[in-house]
């Protein structure tokens, strides 16, 4: 069995679109929130996702925002500018969507958040102390999350000792053992680990391995549709740097 696991798509229709067809065929694609926000493509993005992540999405900081579930002003002033364009963009369909979503997916041996299993919607994981913590949040033996935008794995008992997590490249397939693992996919829109091709990650259950890739896309494109869009050049310089 195959499992697209995706992440941090930030209205990125490209990425998404490459990622999808890099990925090839899959039995099933799980979404870790913040399908918008940043990027051109917030009601297409939506549409997207909900055709494709029927069983497990659950929703981000940048969702919520949308749904005014969250203050802008939470946000620094490039996300806010941002996300008053991406509200202006949804129509109420793709709001029902978003106000729909869990904040927390378990799926078999899985639980599935968007920021960690203590906090599920704003908390970064992105180092072993943090990660240690949350481990007694989630009882499956899998948490898979998103929002740093970094790819990421870390075992529990590695945790527990403060060893550093481990970065995963390209091609890089993971073997899962008897420990716990907290593992980050990265960011299909809007990577920031000096990568700007969109990451995503596989996981078979049934082989218990979950393999991590890049997409490469046409970066060009969305920066062009970002700027006929008014939206910050911060944002749109950043996508060719991958921070």
């Amino acid at each position: 069995m195959r499992i697209l696991i995706i992440a941090d798509i930030h209205a990125n229709l490209v990425a998404l679109e490459s990622v999808l067809a890099a990925a090839g065929t899959v039995d099933d694609v799980w979404c870790l929130g913040d399908i918008v926000g940043y990027g051109p493509r917030p009601r297409e993005c939506v549409e997207r996702v909900r055709s494709i992540a029927t069983e497990v999405s659950v929703v981000g900081n940048h969702d919520w925002a949308c749904l005014g579930r969250a203050a802008l002003e939470g946000f620094n002033p490039i996300a806010q500018y941002a996300l008053r364009w991406t509200i202006a963009q949804l129509g109420r369909e793709h709001l029902a969507y978003l106000e729909g979503l869990p904040n927390r997916v378990i799926s078999g041996a899985c639980t599935v958040v968007h920021g960690s299993p203590r906090n599920p919607v704003w908390e970064y994981v992105y180092n072993a102390h943090l990660a240690a913590v949350n481990f007694n949040y989630f009882d499956t033996a899998i948490c898979f999350f998103g929002h740093t935008h970094v790819p990421f794995v870390i075992r529990e008992r590695e945790a527990l000792r403060g060893l550093p997590p481990y970065a995963p490249r390209h091609g890089d397939r993971i073997q899962l053992g008897d420990d716990r693992y907290m593992i980050n996919p990265g960011a299909v829109g809007q990577p920031r680990d000096g990568d700007p091709r969109a990451a995503y990650a596989i996981f078979d259950p049934d082989e218990g391995v979950v393999s991590f890739h890049r997409a490469h896309y046409a970066i060009e494109q969305v920066q062009e549709d970002m700027r006929t869009a008014g939206l910050p050049e911060p944002l749109i310089r950043r996508l060719a740097l991958g921070v």
